[in-house]
């Protein structure tokens, strides 16, 4: 009986947020706002002194993250499963936003130490830092692929954890990460294959496309060309990412239906 009930519930949840307008296929343009002022903060704040160039660069992280919210609202849409992302008015999302990315700093900040104490070279440990701007920005290949791909999936799980209606907190991670970690683990090592893969990509065409955004003339049209290469990737990055997340999540509750309908926004599927 508690079962029929807890599906009844959930089926009139999903129509209930199913309701809410998502204005067609334009929805999937809704993190090109976010994207554009990332890219735009972080060609700039690569030319500010120290401290302005920290702090854009955390603006930065911010705007990313709420792209990457957005993103795994509409994904998790799309793949049929039900959220309550879609109530969060904006000014909802940026302190979920600001919440997640503090988080996250002190997440790096404790292992760029860790790494540190456990004699990793300082240049490779501050890679670490990258972490989350790697969603959508291409660094350098080897491991912080992989560090990208972790941060990624612990940075979706936070997602989920608000789409319940739960504070965004690494224990909640934890808790899912238990009953998902087969699933969510394929996810990171498709993510970091996704990555390696996109940022060749990326680096090939920018070496074909160097001598137009090396060389002289056109002005502010190169800088406009510029920019919109580089937007292009970040969509491609993150919308990739948050697929195949979404989906590898979806595929394991398919497998627990029985926690469905009361664990996760993903389903029910």
């Amino acid at each position: 009986m508690e079962n029929v009930e807890t599906a009844i519930a959930s089926s009139w949840t999903s129509r209930v947020f199913r309701s809410v307008p998502t204005y067609g296929p334009y929805l999937l343009l809704h993190t090109v706002p976010w994207l554009l002022l990332a890219t735009v903060l972080r060609t700039y704040a690569k030319a500010m002194p120290d401290a302005l160039a920290l702090l854009g660069m955390i603006l930065v992280q911010l705007a990313v993250f709420i792209a990457f919210l957005l993103a795994s609202q509409k994904m998790i849409e799309l793949a049929n499963g039900w959220t309550s992302l879609s109530r969060l008015a904006f000014r909802e999302q940026v302190v979920f936003g600001w919440r997640v990315i503090w988080r996250l700093l002190s997440l790096f900040f404790l292992t760029v130490c860790a790494a540190n104490l456990a004699g990793i070279d300082r240049f490779a440990a501050a890679q670490l830092w990258f972490g989350f701007d790697g969603i959508a920005y291409p660094w350098w290949q080897g491991p912080l692929q992989l560090w990208i791909a972790i941060v990624s999936m612990i940075a979706f799980m936070l997602v989920v954890e608000k789409g319940m209606d739960r504070r965004p907190r690494f224990v909640g991670v934890l808790r899912e990460f238990r009953f998902h970690g087969r699933h969510l683990s394929r996810a990171v090592v498709y993510n970091c294959a996704f990555l390696i893969a996109a940022t060749f990509l990326q680096t090939q065409v920018a070496k074909l496309l160097s001598p137009l955004f090396d060389g002289p003339g056109y002005g502010q049209t190169k800088y406009l060309a510029f920019v919109a290469w580089i937007l292009m990737f970040s969509y491609i990055r993150l919308w990739g990412i948050v697929a195949i997340l979404t989906y590898t999540l979806r595929a394991s509750y398919r497998l627990r239906p029985q926690t469905t309908a009361t664990s996760s926004p993903a389903g029910p599927v």
